[in-house]
């Protein structure tokens, strides 16, 4: 009777709990407001009478959020690239929704999250409500003291509720035995489980020692060997050794104007995701003297930064980046290197995350050999290559025989197209758009340019499916945002790469048509006669393709772009 009473008392105070969290939730979602400012003055006289809201580096802003309300708020400022608006998201996070540059009031170029101002479009429909009144204070929103005295009640009763779950927790654990394996599961399940790439511990302890002593490490390493993994074991380990640090990571596109102190920053995506984008090299420059200004000028508040890099990368554009050799690329973890123990380790994963789990005892799996995966393809490390056959059993024969993670992918996703054609046309939308947002309706003229047939629902129904070849955003996952609101990618760029190759393959006309432009530009170089040797990462289109994606780019975009191998031409 006690264990049942206690589990009713549990239940309880989790509902109570949620609702509590939610109502704090909807406070940090700002006030939502009639109107935002559109000119500079304007913001400046409405930021002034909020400031008292505001502390530390957060700043006023006026925004959107994903319903179309416009809500007032303090946040951190962020750079936002152009053909995008700034929004708030329900937990009160800056995010952003892309728009078409060619529509007027789209953002046609870079600025910073607290000068929106400067593009009323993104208010939306910002005319002020012919039936508003003049506003009471509860209309205004709440006060920075009313603030205040709600989040201590808010504190107070968390902890009271918290006090009273840790007591009935432990006497509910009196009477049975934890599970040791329990909480580890509630870290990383179902396919993530079976995505976990290989850590070499050498590399993290390595990593550690770095950011001790120094601001800045560099981790570098050829697509597939657990550049991003080894940075985020390295962060975690580091700020749990006792230090009152937190991490954060972002692309170098994306990095905030303003930098946290006691904070370590991972940024990774150096000129491109995929592949290597040629005109990338101004930003990456950019990113690079911001990260080196904020060391100099952050020097007494500590902010470390991790640069994850790609190995051919660096060596492609080293004479773009030999002039931050000394202030940010001096201390280096290279996974690349050979290293017996390491070999060891990757037999190992292989035994126990691969081959002891099959109960097949004619499997092809118990032929193949780790030795084998390092014979081929060494554009790829061996972290992906046991990742991709951790996540997909079924790939181990047609590997076998192909000799190729490449050509298996390609070949498999082919074969999709007869056996669920549905589940095909699903994940080549999601390579055409870069992303799938569940919350959006599907672009209804790909699909018809296509002679695609999917919808929303159908979406939805091959979601548990799907999820052997798209993730959601660790971001969005880190925010707890709900499955059917979550933005989805390829689980790696290894894997997208491979759709898009399959899908250029059958339809090269439609993917310089429509597919997303990054992807485009990273991916797709143009035909040469002199071109004996086929590039592992990229696919060649003839001249006549590559006017058809020219004829897609505005003229800003033209001369943005010109310096690019399919524009120089």
């Amino acid at each position: 009777m006690a264990a049942t009473v206690s589990a009713e008392h549990f239940g309880l105070i989790l509902t109570l709990l949620t609702c509590l969290f939610k109502w704090g939730i909807s406070m940090y979602a700002g006030n939502e407001v009639d109107t935002c400012p559109e000119t500079k003055a304007a913001w400046d006289q409405r930021s002034s009478s909020q400031s008292a809201a505001c502390g530390g580096q957060s700043e006023y802003h006026c925004l959107q959020d994903k319903e179309g309300r416009r809500r007032e708020l303090c946040l951190e400022k962020s750079r936002i690239l152009e053909g995008n608006c700034p929004i708030v998201t329900e937990k009160g996070y800056l995010d952003w929704k892309p728009c078409n540059v060619s529509i007027n009031g789209c953002p046609d170029t870079h600025f910073v999250s607290n000068e929106v101002y400067q593009f009323p479009f993104c208010f939306g429909d910002n005319t002020p409500s012919p039936n508003r009144h003049k506003k009471t204070q509860s209309e205004e929103g709440i006060q920075p003291v009313e603030i205040a005295v709600i989040v201590v009640v808010l504190l107070a009763v968390c902890g009271t509720v918290l006090g009273l779950l840790f007591y009935l927790r432990q006497r509910g654990n009196r009477e049975q035995v934890e599970d040791p394996e329990s909480r580890n599961l509630l870290l990383v399940t179902g396919r993530e489980k079976s995505r976990e790439e290989v850590v070499e511990d050498y590399h993290v302890e390595q990593g550690i020692s770095v950011l001790k002593k120094h601001d800045t490490l560099l981790i570098t390493g050829k697509l597939g060997s657990a550049v991003t993994s080894t940075a985020e074991s390295i962060m975690k380990e580091f700020i749990q050794s006792g230090s009152d640090w937190k991490f954060r990571t972002h692309r170098y596109q994306e990095l905030p104007v303003n930098f946290d102190p006691k904070t370590v920053y991972f940024v990774y995506g150096w000129f491109g995701l995929y592949n290597d984008d040629p005109c990338s090299v101004e930003g990456v420059v950019l990113a690079c003297n911001h990260i080196t200004s904020a060391l100099k000028y952050m020097n007494k508040k500590q902010v470390k930064f991790i640069i994850g890099l790609r190995s051919d990368f660096q060596s492609l554009y080293h004479k773009d980046l030999d002039v931050f050799n000394e202030d940010l690329l001096h201390y280096k973890v290279n996974l690349d290197t050979v290293d017996k123990t390491r070999d060891e380790g990757y037999e190992e994963h292989y035994e126990k995350k691969i081959r002891d789990p099959c109960k097949d005892s004619g499997c092809k799996c118990k032929k193949l050999k780790v030795e084998m995966l390092e014979r081929k393809e060494s554009k790829i490390g061996i972290p992906l290559k046991l990742a991709i056959l951790a996540n997909d059993h079924e790939l181990i024969p047609q590997f076998m025989e192909m000799k190729s993670f490449k050509k298996t992918l390609k070949t498999h996703f082919c074969s999709l197209k007869k056996s669920d054609e549905k589940l095909y046309q699903i994940i080549m939308y999601v390579c055409l758009k870069g992303e799938l947002k569940r919350s959006e309706e599907v672009d209804k003229d790909i699909l018809g340019n296509l002679h695609y047939e999917i919808t929303k629902e159908n979406i939805g129904e091959k979601m548990e499916t799907l999820e052997k070849y798209i993730r959601m955003r660790k971001s969005e996952k880190r925010q707890s945002v709900a499955p059917e609101k979550a933005t989805y990618i390829f689980w790696h760029p290894f894997i997208y790469i491979c759709a898009f190759h399959a899908l250029f393959e059958s339809n090269p006309v439609e993917v310089m048509t429509y597919c997303n432009i990054d992807a485009i530009l990273q991916l797709v170089r143009p035909e040469r006669e002199n071109r004996h040797r086929e590039d592992y990462f990229t696919v060649s289109a003839s001249e006549a393709k590559v006017k058809l994606f020219k004829s897609r780019l505005k003229p800003e975009e033209l001369q943005c772009y010109a310096a690019h191998p399919l524009l120089a031409q």
